[in-house]
C-alpha cells in the first residue's frame, strides 16, 4: 500500500510541473517579450527609488523628466543599465490609467541622456582666519590698530551627470575686533572683500552669497552657466582694467581674492579645432540690481589663438554707463612672457574733481583752516569743483615676466608691470575730497603706476614653502609699498600665511596717505596718520 501511494504522489507532481511549464507568462499573454518582467517605476525596489540628487533638486533641473531612466542608486555601478519598466510593443497591452498616473507619460530629455554618477553631491568649504596689525606715524605700540577678519565659506557642488552641475557657496565674515555695526574709511572691508561707500556702517558678522549657479550644455556645443558666478577677464598681474564683469576691483597684493561673484547668464561656444572661445553674457547686477529689463547689461568676448599669442576682445553695453571696450594679449618672446590689456571708453561714468583755476593749493589750505574739520563728511565743504572729461579715456597695462632655473631642481620668476590710468590724478590734493565723496578707488586713483615682483616656489628643501616679493608704486605721487609673503602648506590641508609690508615715499600719497596737517588735526592728533608698516598672518583650511 505504501508503495502504491508513493507512486501516485510522484505521478501527480509530474502532471503539475508539466501544466506549469506549458502555461504562458504574463508578458506573452499581452504580446510582450517572454523575458521576466521588471518591476514598475513606482515599486519599492531599490533600483527604482529616486536618487539623493533628485530628492533635493528642483523639479525642472534636479530631477529627470517623467518617464526618463531613473538614476542609479548610491553604491551601484553607474555604467550598468538601470532597471526599466517592462517593454511594451505597439501592438501589445496598453498601460492602465493607474500606471500612467504613477509613472507619468514617457518623455525624452531635452538635451539627450547621459550616465548618472554614483555620488552626485559634494560638500566642502574653507575656513580662513587672519590677524593684521597696522603701524602708523606718531601712534604708540599700545594704540596700534589691530584686526582679525575671519571668513567661513561653505559649498554644495552637485554633479548628477557630466553635463549638469550646480554650485552654491555661502560666506560668513566676522571680525571680533569690530562692533556689531562697523564703518570703513575707504569703503573697503578686509574681512570679506566687498566694497561700500566710505563712512557707511555694515553689520558684523555678515552673511553673503558668493556663488549660486547652474551649468549645462546644449548638444555639446553651447555651454550655459546661469547665476552668481566668478568671471575674470584680462591678463595683468596687478592691474586689470578690462575686468569689466566684477563690480569690485581686486586687491593686487592679496594672496586670496575675497571678492564675491556677479549675477549673469553666460553662453560659451568653443571652437575646439582652432582653440578659440566665444562668450555672450547678460549681466544682472554689475551696475546695481537690474530691476527692469532695460537695466540688464550685455557683454561679449572672443578669445583666439594665433601662433604663440592669445588675443582677447571684449565689449560691455549697459544703461547708465559708458560703453566699454577691451583688448588683451599674452605671448612668449623667447624665454620672456609678455602681456598687455587696454580698456577704452568715452568720457567717464563718475565725475572727476579739481581745484578751481583761480585757487592755489596754499589758498585751499588757508580756506580749510577756517572750517571745522572733524569728520570726512566735513571735507565736502572744501572749494573743489567736479567735471566730466571729454574724448577717449584709455586705461592700459603691460608687463613681462621671466622664469629661470638657479639650481638643478629650482626656478624663480621675476616680472615688471606698468599701468596708465587716464582718469587718475597727478597730485594727491584731491584724495581727501575723493574719500569724502565715496569716489576713492585704491590702486586706481593715480595716473601712472609701476610694479615689480619675484616668486620662489619650493626653493631647496622647502618644497612646501613659497616666497612672493612685490613692490607697487604710484608714480604720480611717488608713494610706494613693498610686501613679502611667505606661504607654507602643513598637515595636507592647512595653509599658513605670513606677510610684512612697508610704506614709504611722499607723505600724503596713495601708499602713504595721511591727513596730519592743519586743518586735519584734532587736539594735536592727525585725522589720518601716515602708515609705516603692516604685519599679518593667516591660517586657511580648504576641504
Amino acid at each position: 500500500m505504501l508503495a502504491r501511494a508513493a507512486a501516485l504522489a510522484t505521478a501527480l507532481t509530474s502532471l503539475a510541473a508539466a501544466a506549469q511549464s506549458s502555461r504562458p507568462d504574463e508578458a506573452s499573454m499581452f504580446g510582450g517579450e517572454t523575458e521576466k518582467a521588471q518591476p514598475p517605476p513606482d515599486s519599492a525596489s531599490p533600483s527604482s527609488r529616486p536618487s539623493e540628487d533628485s530628492m533635493f533638486g528642483d523639479s525642472s533641473e534636479g530631477q529627470a523628466p517623467s518617464g526618463a531612466t531613473p538614476t542609479a542608486p548610491s553604491g551601484t555601478n553607474a555604467s550598468a543599465p538601470p532597471a526599466q519598466p517592462p517593454a511594451v510593443e505597439q501592438s501589445g497591452r496598453e498601460e492602465t490609467r493607474d500606471e500612467q498616473a504613477l509613472s507619468g507619460t514617457p518623455g525624452k530629455e531635452a538635451f539627450g541622456s547621459e550616465e548618472h554618477v554614483d555620488d552626485p553631491l559634494k560638500i566642502g568649504g574653507q575656513f580662513y582666519m587672519r590677524a593684521i596689525a597696522q603701524g602708523n606715524e606718531g601712534v604708540s605700540f599700545g594704540s596700534t590698530s589691530f584686526s582679525a577678519p575671519t571668513l567661513v565659506d561653505g559649498y554644495f557642488d552637485a554633479r548628477p551627470t557630466d553635463r549638469l552641475r550646480g554650485m552654491v557657496v555661502g560666506r560668513l565674515s566676522f571680525d571680533p575686533t569690530l562692533s556689531s555695526q562697523s564703518t570703513s574709511l575707504l569703503g573697503s572691508s578686509p574681512g570679506d572683500g566687498t566694497t561700500s561707500t566710505p563712512g557707511t556702517s555694515r553689520s558684523n558678522p555678515r552673511v553673503l552669497l558668493d556663488q549660486a549657479w547652474l551649468r549645462f550644455d546644449i548638444d555639446h556645443t553651447v555651454f550655459v552657466t546661469a547665476g552668481k558666478q566668478h568671471v575674470k577677464w584680462g591678463t595683468g598681474r596687478f592691474w586689470n582694467p578690462t575686468d569689466f564683469l566684477s563690480p569690485q576691483r581686486r586687491d593686487p597684493l592679496a594672496v586670496f581674492d575675497a571678492r564675491t561673484g556677479a549675477s549673469m547668464l553666460k553662453l560659451h561656444v568653443p571652437w575646439e579645432a582652432k582653440g578659440w572661445n566665444f562668450y555672450g553674457i547678460a549681466m544682472l547686477d554689475n551696475a546695481g540690481p537690474a530691476s527692469t529689463l532695460g537695466r540688464i547689461g550685455g557683454a561679449a568676448r572672443a578669445e583666439v589663438v594665433l601662433g604663440e599669442a592669445e588675443l582677447g576682445a571684449s565689449a560691455v553695453l549697459q544703461r547708465g554707463r559708458k560703453p566699454r571696450f577691451g583688448l588683451d594679449l599674452s605671448s612668449a618672446l623667447g624665454p620672456i612672457d609678455v602681456y598687455a590689456e587696454a580698456a577704452l571708453r568715452k568720457g567717464s561714468d563718475a565725475p572727476l574733481y579739481r581745484l578751481p583755476e583761480d585757487i592755489t593749493f596754499q589758498e585751499l589750505i588757508e580756506q580749510a583752516q577756517n572750517l571745522e574739520i572733524r569728520t570726512l563728511e566735513d571735507l565736502k565743504q572744501l572749494p573743489v569743483e567736479s567735471y566730466f572729461p571729454d574724448g577717449l579715456t584709455p586705461q592700459i597695462t603691460g608687463g613681462a615676466n621671466y622664469t629661470f632655473a638657479y639650481s638643478e631642481n629650482d626656478s624663480a620668476t621675476v616680472g615688471v608691470e606698468y599701468f596708465y590710468n587716464s582718469t587718475g590724478y597727478d597730485n594727491p590734493i584731491a584724495y581727501p575730497y575723493l574719500i569724502a565723496q565715496g569716489a576713492y578707488q585704491p590702486f586706481y586713483v593715480g595716473k601712472h603706476y609701476g610694479g615689480l615682483f619675484g616668486v620662489l616656489a619650493g626653493p631647496g628643501s622647502w618644497d612646501k614653502t613659497s616666497f612672493i616679493l612685490s613692490t607697487l608704486g604710484n608714480l604720480s605721487d611717488m608713494s610706494f609699498t613693498t610686501r613679502l609673503d611667505v606661504l607654507h602648506r602643513a598637515l595636507s590641508y592647512l595653509s599658513i600665511e605670513v606677510y610684512a609690508a612697508v610704506n614709504y615715499g611722499n607723505k600724503g600719497g596713495e601708499f602713504r596717505f595721511a591727513l596730519d596737517y592743519p586743518p586735519f588735526e584734532i587736539d594735536g592728533r592727525a585725522l589720518v596718520p601716515a602708515p609705516t608698516i603692516q604685519l599679518g598672518a593667516g591660517l586657511r583650511i580648504s576641504l
